[in-house]
């Protein structure tokens, strides 16, 4: 039986620094989680207040402790910007798949930073996790979502998910 971390260790990369959320974040995630224009395509609402923060960082925990998701924030290297979060999600104690969800700041967006974060997630799911492949869930209206995760090895496998092999 495969066991996930309960804690979620550092991931650094040349420009970020994958790390976990905390109660200091809750400006920058409402700036996310409540724009219109990053949320149009997420799977759920955009925030309306910042209360909403506390719960999801709540659900955040929770499922880390129970080992079906882990989150990470975003952060940026150079100002300790906290600019997005990319996770793991749906993770079972027999499966060697995830799937992938992210979501980038709009005045970060066009800099190769979900790029960046996502490769360095794929690296950890493949060498520390041992997972043999990731999958996404992608509206077809999102293109930029699309052409991201092709870059990074994604093919289309219908139903608006897109999976790579580890």
């Amino acid at each position: 039986m495969r066991a996930w971390p309960t804690r979620l260790p550092v991931i650094d990369t040349e420009r970020l620094c994958l790390r976990a959320l905390h109660g200091g974040d809750v400006e920058a995630l409402f700036a996310i989680y409540g724009n219109a224009e990053v949320m149009r395509f997420a799977s759920e609402p955009q925030f309306d207040e910042p209360a909403t923060v506390l719960a999801m960082l709540q659900s955040v925990e929770r499922l880390l402790a129970d080992g079906s998701s882990l989150e990470w924030g975003v952060e940026q290297r150079s100002d300790q910007k906290l600019v997005g979060t990319c996770g793991l999600h749906s993770l079972t104690a027999d499966a060697a798949s995830a799937e992938v969800g992210c979501l980038l700041a709009r005045a970060s967006w066009g800099q190769g930073l979900m790029r960046e974060a996502l490769a360095a997630l794929c690296g950890y799911a493949r060498h520390e996790l041992q997972l043999v492949s990731l999958r996404a869930d992608i509206d077809a209206l999102n293109t930029r979502s699309i052409r991201l995760f092709q870059a990074l090895g994604f093919r289309e496998a219908g139903g608006g998910f897109y999976e790579r092999s580890l």
